[in-house]
Formats: structure tokens, sequence, C-alpha cells
């Protein structure tokens, strides 16, 4: 109930309610009073101008001279005038109309001059009259039921007028007030949607009043504004969520890198190190060759022992090469199927018997653009992390060295020359994604104190790096991990001048 006072056609049904309450009453007494007069002056005048008009003929007539005669004029008198009485007093002698009984109080009544003096249903008329010098009185009564009755019936009608006369007009404010909410109820309707982010929905409506046409555009206006506002601001934020996103990935590459950078400082030290190391290990081991000759047998000994040597020298001395380009020696066309098997003989030594190494390296493979020693430094660190994830329930240990597959999500143009891939995978425990995001840090390992330094991953980083490659990896705990490195071909290599 108070929701539908405080609407529209419910406050405007109210305020003429209260008006009618206040005007109709009054206006009703106005209108009942007003015809009440006139009808009562109607008739009284009527009365005693029929009054009058008797009172005359009687004055200039003879009918005065004999009683029958009177009684007689009485008598048309009734009839013509509808009077309830007529009676005539003359020469102290009161005669009545024969047709109707004549009151014995008509002559203390004497003349009621205003229609309400008496109470009763007759309204007396008492009219002197002279003739020849002597006195008299003519007496008439009228009815007043029939002017009662129609007072009556113009008070109901004048009520019943008003009554409709309300009704019609607090029902035409009503249909006002709803052909007017209608609209604003539309206009509501409509903007609850746009507030709710219907773009689509426009402030409308099928009114053609001026005020209501004019209100709609303007809150049409409105919308399109706020609408198109809100679409700047929604594009802004996109842009500003994708730059933070974009930020974010150029951050966690940029701490990547420098966390990578960082291992060039320890591995200037480290070098220095063991080249102080291998340099009398290199020079004790060929003047031994010297001195002993071809055929002596630890001659074959000795020539192995100074090969790994120089190539421990070799792999120090490019062990920066994860961190900045080999600016030292220019890149060159490599077998790399070649380079793998001969790592894989050197690491083969090193597997304990529980591990069965398979090599699947295909014949038709593409040469790379690199460096031979680095790459074998690649595969043996590669093969080293795997022996370790399989060295305690043992497994087997993949090396695979293909063409790399197109994939129809592959970023690269189809006229771009393919890759070959180098895959290492092992089946033993797995990393997790914590793990993963972490491999490729300097000194970060998974290994107990003394099992290792962290470098390993990290200079294959380096290394793939340098010569234009990239390394991923795929693993999860329990189903074992591969290593995918994908290294440009000389072919590729030629379309690339920067690699």
């Amino acid at each position: 109930m108070p929701r539908t006072l405080n609407t529209l056609v419910g406050r405007l049904a109210l305020l003429q309610l209260l008006i009618y309450a206040v005007l109709l009453p009054a206006l009703f007494y106005q209108l009942q009073a007003m015809i009440r007069t006139n009808a009562v002056s109607t008739f009284t005048q009527r009365a005693r101008a029929y009054t009058a008009s008797l009172a005359r003929e009687l004055e200039l007539g003879d009918i005065l001279e004999s009683a029958t005669r009177t009684i007689m004029f009485l008598d048309g008198g009734v009839e013509g005038g509808g009077c309830v009485y007529a009676a005539v007093e003359f020469n102290g002698r009161l005669l009545g109309s024969s047709v109707i009984e004549t009151p014995a109080w008509v002559q203390s009544r004497g003349d009621d001059v205003a229609f309400f003096k008496s109470l009763d249903t007759t309204y007396a008329v008492s009219i002197p009259i002279r003739r020849d010098g002597a006195a008299g009185a003519l007496y008439l009564g009228f009815d007043k039921q029939p002017m009662l009755a129609q007072l009556r019936s113009a008070r109901n009608q004048i009520a019943l007028a008003l009554v409709a006369f309300g009704i019609a007009t607090v029902a035409a404010a009503v249909l006002l007030a709803r052909l007017v909410a209608l609209p604003l109820t539309q206009l509501r309707t409509a903007s609850r949607k746009v507030a709710q982010g219907d773009s689509t929905a426009h402030l409308s409506t099928h009114s053609k009043m001026v005020e209501i046409v004019d209100l709609s555009t303007d809150l049409e206006f409105m919308r399109s504004e706020l609408v198109g506002t809100a679409e700047r601001l929604r594009a802004e934020m996109r842009q500003r969520q994708i730059e933070q996103v974009e930020r974010g990935a150029l951050e966690s590459q940029l701490r990547h890198e420098q966390r990578l950078a960082t291992i060039g400082t320890f591995a200037g030290g480290l070098a220095h190190e063991f080249n102080n190391i291998l340099v009398p290990l290199i020079l004790y081991t060929e003047e031994s060759l010297d001195e002993i000759g071809a055929e002596h047998p630890v001659h074959e000994n000795l020539d192995r022992i100074l090969k790994a040597a120089t190539r421990a020298a070799s792999v120090i001395y490019k062990l920066l090469a994860f961190t900045r380009p080999i600016a030292e020696r220019q890149p060159e066309s490599v077998d790399l199927a070649v380079v793998t098997n001969e790592a894989l003989d050197l690491s083969h030594a090193l597997m304990p018997p529980n591990i069965d190494l398979r090599r699947e390296i295909g014949g038709q493979v593409e040469r790379v653009l690199g460096d031979a020693t680095l790459l074998s430094q690649v595969v043996l660190n590669l093969c080293s992390n795997a022996i370790h994830a399989m060295h305690d329930r043992g497994g087997t240990l993949t090396v695979r060295v293909a063409m790399r597959k197109r994939s129809p999500t592959d970023p690269l143009p189809i006229a771009t020359p393919p890759m070959v891939e180098l895959r290492v995978k092992d089946t033993g425990r797995g990393m997790a994604a914590d793990i993963q995001e972490r491999i490729f840090e300097p000194f970060f390992t998974t290994r107990d104190v003394g099992e290792g330094s962290g470098l390993g991953l990290s200079i294959v980083h380096g290394i793939v790096a340098s010569m234009g490659g990239r390394i991923s990896v795929v693993s999860a705990l329990g189903a074992g991990t591969e290593f995918i490195v994908e290294l440009p071909t000389v072919a590729r290599a030629a379309l690339s001048p920067e690699i």
C-alpha cells in the first residue's frame, strides 16, 4: 500500500480525492441551495400571483353578492390552481369551497409568506379584498409536496452528478498518470539494462509527449556518452592488463637473464683455476709421450689422457659462452649426430648398469652452425642430469637427434628452413612446476651438498642461446623429464644474419 501511494498514479489519485473531499460537499450544498431558492421563489410567486388574480376578480365582479356564486368561484379556483383549500371571508361570513373541506385554522393561519415558515405540507396565502367599502380576505392553500419531491429529486441528481464527475475525473487522472508513467517505466527498464552492462539497450519510449520525448532524447544522449566512456575505459583496462602481463614477462625474463649473467663472474675465476691445474697435466703428459716410444704399453692411455685434458681445456676456455656470444672463433658447420655419438661414448662409461641407453640418431640430419666442443658439453651435461635422476631406481635414457617437425601452432613461417632437435629423455622421478622455473638459474640444484654445483644447466642454456637456439623442458612428478634443444641449421643460419 505505501508503495502504491508513492507512485505517480497513487499520488495523483490521492490528491484528487483530497480536493474532492473539500470541494464536492461545498459545491453540492451550493447547488442545492441555489436550486431550492429558485424553485421556492417560482412556487411562491406563482401561488401569490394566482391568489392575487382571484382576489381581483372578486373585487371587480359581483361574485361576492351571492353565496352560491362565491362557492362555485372557489371550486373553480381549487380545480384550476391545484389548491388544497379555498375560502373567502366577507361581511363577517366565511365561505369555503365545496370540493375540499376548508380547515378551521385558515383565518388564524393567515399568510405563510415564507415557503418553509410552516412545517406541514401546505403553503397558505392570504390576500385582503375590498368591495363597496366592505373588507374581507381570500384564503388559498397550496400543496408543497410536489415541490418538496422536486427538491429531493434535484438534490439526488446533483449528488449523482457530482459523484459521477468525481469518478470520471479521478479515472481520467489515473489514465493520464498511467500514460505518463508508462514511458517512465520503459525508461527505467532500459536504464536498468544499461546499468547491468547491456550497452545495446536504448533509452527510448513510444510516447508522443514533447516533455517525455525530450527527456528520452537527453537520456539516450547521456547513455551513448556513458557507454562510449565505459568502452574506452574497458579498452584502456584491457590494454593496461596486457601491458602488465607483458611487463611481468619482461621483468621475469630480465631477472632470469640477470641470474644467468652472474655465472660469468664466477666462470672467469673457475676457468683460471682449472687452467692452472690442466696446464701441468698437459705438459707432463706430452713430455711423457715424448720420452716413451709409440710401442710402449701405456702410450695409448697417455694419449687418451692428453686428448681428455685438451678437451677439458677447450671446455673451460668456452665456459663463458652461455652468457655471451662466442667472439674468439666463428661458428662452423657441425654434424650434431656425430658430436652426440662421441659424447655418448664418453658418458656411457659413467652409466650404472641399471640404466639402459637408447640412441635414436637419424642419418638424414642437416648440419648445424655452432661449436663441436660446446655441443659435446651440452650433451654431456644433459646426460649427466638424466643419469643422476635415475641413479637410484634405474631406467631408460633416450637420446634422439632429428629434424624438428612443424606443428599447426608453429610460430615460424612456412618458408623458414627447419631446425635440428636434440632430445634427452629419462624415466626418472621428474620435476615439479616450481622446480622447472628455476633449473636454468646459476647455482640452483636439487642435489645434496657435494653432489653438484648447479652450473650444468645454466651453462647448457648459455651455450644454446649463444648458437641462436633454444632449450625447453617437459617434466612431471613420476613421469620423467625430457630436455628439447633446438639448433638452427646451416641453411637457416644463412637466412638469419643475426645468428
